[in-house]
């Protein structure tokens, strides 16, 4: 064989060798793009998952603070209009116990005003006990039985159970404090065994 021969022999070689090589080397770096794209995509996949979660996160908390600060707000509405009643209420009782005539009707309109809001805003076992109250001043005018004894117990009746109300609103609607304010789940009370 001659020099010509050995040259070319060893250049096909080459050639071939560099071809098999490059053929490996493509599909080697076809399979590491492959597994990069796949990576890729599961952490981009995993970080939009993160940022629902955490975006659903915020929402929740916004939520919550905003009902808690509804809900605040409304026992602010309420608190107000017990109070405004319950002080009307007072100056018409020391009226009536001051004078055995009419009642004052600046004393008695302020009342009723009052006493509408009242209704509008309260719940219905404030409202009932503001309602006996009117009706026994109101009652004290005609009838002798009804005098500032029986206002008294009805005033304090009323203020007993708005404090209730405004203290623990809460416990009659079956939630804890801080359930309530964190806008957590309702749940049954725990019955005892």
């Amino acid at each position: 064989m001659s020099e010509w021969g050995v040259a070319l022999i060893a250049a096909g070689s080459a050639i071939v060798g560099s071809a098999v090589t490059g053929w490996f080397t493509r599909s080697a770096g076809l399979r590491q793009a492959s597994a990069a794209r796949l990576a890729g995509e599961e952490q981009a996949a995993a970080a939009r998952h993160a940022g629902e979660r955490q975006a659903e996160a915020v929402l929740k908390t916004v939520h919550q603070t905003l009902e808690s600060q509804a809900r605040v707000q409304q026992l602010g509405i309420k608190r107000d209009a017990y109070v405004a009643f319950l002080q009307a209420a007072q100056a018409l009782a020391e009226d009536r116990k001051r004078d055995r005539g009419a009642l004052d009707e600046a004393l008695l309109a302020e009342a009723q005003r009052a006493y509408q809001v009242l209704w509008l805003e309260g719940t219905d076992n404030v409202t009932a006990h503001a309602q006996f109250l009117m009706r026994a001043i109101e009652d004290s005018l005609t009838d002798r039985s009804v005098g500032a004894d029986e206002i008294d117990r009805c005033l304090r009746h009323y203020v007993s159970v708005a404090q209730h109300h405004l203290q623990e609103p809460w416990s009659w609607m079956g939630r804890s404090r801080n359930s309530w304010i964190a806008g957590g789940v309702t749940e049954p009370p725990t019955a005892a065994t």
